[in-house]
């Protein structure tokens, strides 16, 4: 049925008839602003290459690097493309999807480990992102910003609070360990019993997470984000809003089912070349996992928050540094235990000795350095200095992989 031009709706300013937009003219300014929405987007032409190196069974070097560009430039499109969905949602559920969003390259490449059977894969990129931001990223800020300058400043309060949130989640997470260790009884049954409190903990974090995102909204964004709204509301409140609602919730939403399918393939790819390109350079498999691959998910967060870092925004650059190492602490590590826990791949978080000491001992350096609302270049360079250090270790150390056998099979040891 035809509708009457007079029961179009009219500009209120003009008085015109105003026509809708049609579909193909809309998707295809929605597929432009999305394209040149990041200077990374030029790397997506490995998106299509590497899916099929890995289809065809090309070398896993080859496989691999292809498949590590490809996903750099889907992880800030996500981003995006939730940032552009969000609205349309409603101002609660956007909430919620978008201080998750920054992290969700990680979140698909531990899955996929974890549906692939190597869970270890999983559990060492996220231990690597923790390390690349609390130690690379955050000296990479120190050192561009105060490079020219005495000293640093920024919030101190709310730093503390957000520092000493993530020591006491840190801490939550290497108890296993801790029990695993301490635990050499004749009755002690170390696997099951580091599976019950892996999943226990992983509950508590899930939780303790969903009650941080309602902090951080009250304290940090909502009287923001609720100003914006306001604005934003009343310049669009114009009468196309339905159908131009309509058609930006539909693209939008097709841009960023796309973007995941092709980060899901890309990191299928990726992981499946672990084992050949380990072999093919002669280098361990840890060291590749949790230091080769956390890059493709935190490289270009790294250049904005350099670049934050340079315009003298270093209350912004604290807040997202912590608030990504917290993502992947209380919601992606948690959800991926829970995850191997249902594809009967279990995944614990008893980390061998080395690593979480390392872990333990990198987030008490980098609180330290941020406790009393202070820093300067100094302080950048110990920090990268240190990460580098760390990365030469994991290089070195010999792969302790081979000894892992999923629990319950012969009763050995996970480490």
């Amino acid at each position: 049925m035809t509708t009457p031009m007079s029961d179009l709706p009219a500009d209120e300013n003009t008085g015109l008839v105003a026509l809708p937009e049609p579909f193909w003219l809309h998707l295809s300014r929605t597929i432009r602003r999305t394209l040149f929405s990041s200077y990374t987007n030029v790397l997506l032409v490995f998106v299509p290459i590497g899916i099929a190196a890995g289809t065809f069974g090309w070398p896993a070097e080859a496989v691999f690097a292809l498949n590590f560009l490809a996903i750099i430039p889907l992880a800030p499109l996500i981003t995006f493309s939730i940032d552009e969905l969000s609205p349309s949602v409603g101002h609660a559920f956007g909430e919620l999807i978008k201080p998750t969003s920054s992290n969700a390259v990680e979140m698909i490449v531990s899955i996929v480990a974890v549906s692939r059977g190597q869970p270890l894969v999983a559990r060492s990129s996220l231990l690597g992102s923790i390390l690349a931001y609390a130690l690379l990223v955050l000296g990479s800020s120190f050192f561009i910003a105060g490079y020219d300058k005495k000293k640093l400043t920024f919030e101190k309060n709310m730093t503390n609070t957000l520092s000493s949130l993530m020591m006491a989640v840190s801490f939550s997470l290497i108890v296993p360990t801790i029990m695993s260790i301490t635990s050499d009884g004749p009755e002690s049954q170390p696997d099951s019993d580091a599976r019950i409190l892996s999943h226990a903990i992983s509950i508590m974090l899930l939780v303790i997470f969903v009650i941080y995102l309602n902090f951080r909204a009250w304290f940090l964004d909502l009287n923001a984000q609720n100003d914006h709204d306001s604005t934003h509301e009343n310049h669009q409140s114009v009468p196309r809003a339905d159908s131009t609602f309509a058609l930006g919730l539909y693209t939008t939403s097709c841009i960023l089912l796309c973007t995941i399918l092709c980060a899901i393939l890309c990191a299928f790819h990726l992981v499946g070349s672990i084992d050949g390109l380990a072999q093919a350079l002669d280098m361990n498999e840890t060291f590749i996992s949790l230091v080769l691959i956390p890059p493709i998910s935190y490289s270009a967060k790294c250049v904005t928050v350099t670049a934050m870092a340079r315009n003298c925004q270093m209350d912004l650059v604290m807040r997202s540094i912590i608030h990504s190492i917290l993502q992947i602490t209380m919601l992606i590590i948690p959800l991926v235990v829970l995850l191997g826990w249902l594809f009967k791949k279990p995944l614990t978080l008893d980390f061998n000795l080395f690593e979480a000491t390392v872990f333990l001992l990198t987030l008490i350096v980098m609180s330290s350095t941020m406790q009393d609302g202070k820093s300067n270049y100094f302080s950048g360079i110990m920090l990268i200095g240190m990460y580098i250090l760390i990365a030469v270790a994991f290089y070195v150390r010999p792969d302790v992989w081979e000894s892992f056998i999923l629990p319950g099979l012969d009763g050995r040891k996970v480490v």
